[in-house]
């Protein structure tokens, strides 16, 4: 069980690579608050996993808010920015 675990949390790292690639690389402002945004997902995932492979679930309350937080601060982010910047 521990090879599927260190298969999960490498893919994590590879996509949290590309997002911090994407979050460098981006074109428009929305570009990079959704990667912010992903990137906090990511975080939010890997202790998940990390959660279950130690088998300790004390930190879910503590997940759960960071979460709401990323995404509450995305949205808002986004509404700023949609009344800034024009259609393209």
């Amino acid at each position: 069980m521990s090879v599927v675990f260190a298969i999960t949390f490498a893919l994590l790292a590879v996509a949290g690579l590309l997002v911090i690639v994407r979050l460098l690389r981006g074109r428009t402002t929305l570009d990079r608050i959704v990667a912010v945004d992903v990137f906090v997902t990511l975080i939010v995932a890997s202790a998940c996993v990390g959660m279950g492979y130690l088998q300790d679930a004390s930190n879910i309350a503590l997940l759960l808010a960071f979460a709401l937080l990323a995404f509450i601060g995305s949205v808002s982010a986004a509404r700023l920015v949609e009344r800034k910047e024009p259609y393209r």
